[in-house]
């Protein structure tokens, strides 16, 4: 993997997402090498190996500190288009500076993740009982993280964070997404879920922003024909999607007896619109 060291200028970015009014990205790239990743899609990357390039931030905590001064946050989203806690992270701590930054000025934040390695930070986190960990769990099996998000941790590690980050009673969802049709299998995650996580949001994958094609032939070259042409068919035409949709809503309602379900279906044509609510429940 390419590791270049960034001096970024400018570190608080406004976000459209409604969780937060501010986003920060730690790092720029990503060494958990997932597929459909949508970050694949940002302009700063446009023109490199995704699964092969991580860009280091090493200046944004002194950026971060600046701008602070002017520049004041409801709330942080962290880790929108990167993971915050990457393995060099375990080396470089950008993002352990960036919370403790956070921590000092009473600035709550909500971390987007799905690495174990947040286990180490945890006793920072806790420190505001305002912050939030959505903690993403969008595959039953390690056959399929392996197939999808190569480098990402498996089931056993992010299950032994997740119980960790309830132990500490640190406010927690659990992210299934981008769920992918036919891939990702709500009634057998339900099953694995810990019992005493209380939110859960389901966000459909997005055929336009997550390189679908390359996750059509790892399914077809792993998983076979037939289920790579279900997942085609879904996203083939507007009212296939809608009508998939529609089934997994009554899907939820059936098999859920224990979760608040927050439930993101994007427009067929168009990801990002204003649009998606990751904070208004399904029922």
């Amino acid at each position: 993997m390419e590791i270049k060291i960034i001096y970024t200028q400018k570190v608080l970015s406004k976000t459209q997402i409604n969780l937060a009014d501010y986003v920060i990205n730690p790092y720029r790239g990503c060494e958990f090498g997932c597929i459909y990743c949508y970050s694949q899609k940002n302009k700063n990357l446009k023109d490199k190996n995704f699964s092969q390039f991580l860009g280091i931030k090493i200046s944004a905590h002194r950026v971060l500190e600046k701008e602070l001064n002017f520049i004041k946050p409801k709330r942080v989203l962290l880790g929108s288009v990167t993971e915050c806690f990457l393995y060099q992270e375990l080396k470089y701590k950008i993002t352990q500076k960036i919370l403790s930054l956070l921590n000092e000025r009473n600035i709550p934040y909500t971390i987007l993740t799905k690495s174990s390695l947040i286990k180490n930070y945890l006793s920072l986190i806790e420190k505001n009982k305002n912050n939030k960990i959505f903690f993403t769990l969008n595959f039953s099996s390690d056959c399929f993280i392996k197939l999808f998000e190569k480098n990402s941790p498996l089931l056993k590690e992010r299950l032994s964070a997740i119980k960790e980050i309830i132990k500490r009673k640190i406010n927690l969802r659990i992210h299934i997404g981008p769920f992918i049709p036919y891939l990702s299998s709500l009634e057998e995650i339900f099953k694995i879920i810990p019992s005493k996580v209380r939110e859960i949001d389901i966000e459909i994958y997005h055929h336009k922003m997550g390189n679908f094609l390359k996750v059509i032939e790892v399914t077809e070259n792993n998983l076979g024909k037939n289920l790579s042409k279900k997942i085609k068919w879904v996203y083939q035409q507007e009212k296939n999607y809608y009508s998939f949709v529609e089934d997994l809503k009554k899907e939820i309602k059936k098999i859920n007896k224990r979760f608040k379900i927050f439930f993101i279906a994007p427009s067929y044509n168009n990801f990002y619109n204003s649009s998606l609510n990751y904070e208004e429940p399904l029922f």
